[in-house]
């Protein structure tokens, strides 16, 4: 029987200018159709030149249009789902953990419609579509849709906190007394659940600064503390206004969504860890995983716990990132568990053995 399997893709922040050329230079029909697909998904888009040019080339002059949420998201979705077929075009179905066993499809934030597409639940020309509509909505409610924005910081933003001596129990106990949840102006979520010792807040910049450095005792944005490099503040409350629009694309994708018929394939929220077992709750995920948290921690452990899965495989660039928090939840447990990622734009990562073949 085949042995249980997890595949995890990562979220936004992990995407880099050319992302598509190992698999264009290694795998150039795989590519050839990814790019048939997003010129076909965004047709009468301005910006698909854009964000062809950013998948295929490295040019520094580009690379700060990457902070567009709206270019990144469907940059990231695309080379994660090509990355995905590289893999099952040289990787034996038995041994991908893709046929008769149990498997895990999920991922981190954006990363999760990555593992719908994946498993066949959503098609990736509507699956484009949806990301690039749900970055315009974050884009247009937060005031960053205009481009000469790039060069302006944003008041919004997301800061990673490693939990040296307190868990992350205490730490939402201390964080949810505070007195700038309150301020409208100042707002502040708990957004991402990475691991026991990492937490991500999302909010007003100015916020994040002051809970640096009077709840965390810091004056600077160094030692505990890490700024992300995004511009929304995602997993917010701020972003609850996006669903309309969201839900809008979700329900016009061109093709169904449908949960996989096959009882061995699984899915699990976003937020919570639950289970998804139907198209609805598809949809609603994709829908409410704008503005809701990530529990990563507690993904990682109902994978382990409840599927029984042992073997971990990360798919697309940003997987070897993802890959060290798979690692952090699983503590303990992490040597008895195999972990790979194959990221095309990390060299050193599980990528390199099926590109050299």
């Amino acid at each position: 029987m085949t042995m249980p399997t997890a595949f995890f893709f990562p979220g936004q922040a992990s995407e880099a200018p050319a992302m598509l050329a190992p698999i264009m230079r290694h795998f150039p029909s795989i590519a050839s159709d990814g790019i048939d697909a997003i010129q076909h998904a965004l047709a009468s888009d301005p910006d698909l030149p854009t964000i062809i040019r950013l998948l295929t080339n490295d040019n520094d002059n580009d690379k700060r249009l990457l902070h567009r949420t709206a270019i990144a998201q469907p940059c990231n979705l695309l080379a994660a789902i090509l990355t995905w077929r590289v893999f099952l075009q040289t990787t034996k179905s038995a041994d991908a953990g893709t046929g008769t066993g149990t498997t895990v499809f999920f991922g981190h934030s954006l990363g999760q419609i990555t593992a719908f597409t994946a498993a066949g639940a959503i098609t990736l020309v509507d699956a484009l579509r949806i990301v690039r509509e749900r970055g315009l909505a974050m884009e247009q409610v937060t005031g960053d849709s205009n481009n000469n924005n790039i060069d302006v910081p944003s008041k919004y933003g997301m800061l990673a906190v490693s939990l040296k001596n307190q868990s992350i129990g205490e730490f939402i106990k201390v964080h949810d007394a505070a007195d700038l949840r309150d301020d409208p102006d100042q707002v502040v979520d708990c957004a991402n659940f990475n691991s026991p010792s990492q937490v991500v807040l999302s909010g007003h910049i100015a916020a994040l600064d002051k809970i640096a450095a009077t709840e965390l005792g810091q004056t600077t944005r160094k030692a505990a503390t890490r700024y992300l490099p995004v511009r929304i503040p995602f997993h917010s409350r701020l972003l609850r206004p996006v669903e309309s629009r969201v839900r809008a694309a979700v329900d016009n994708a061109s093709s169904s969504i449908t949960m996989p018929t096959s009882s061995t394939i699984h899915f699990l929220r976003n937020s919570n860890a639950s289970p998804i077992t139907t198209a609805d709750d598809i949809r609603d995920a994709i829908v409410s995983g704008c503005w809701q948290p990530v529990d990563w921690l507690g993904s990682v452990r109902q994978v382990h716990n409840q599927f029984g899965v042992r073997r971990w495989i990360g798919i697309g660039p940003g997987s070897t990132i993802t890959k060290t928090l798979v690692e952090r939840c699983l503590g303990p447990d992490r040597a008895a568990n195999d972990i790979v990622a194959f990221d095309p734009t990390k060299p050193g990562s599980a990528w390199d053995a099926i590109a050299a073949k």
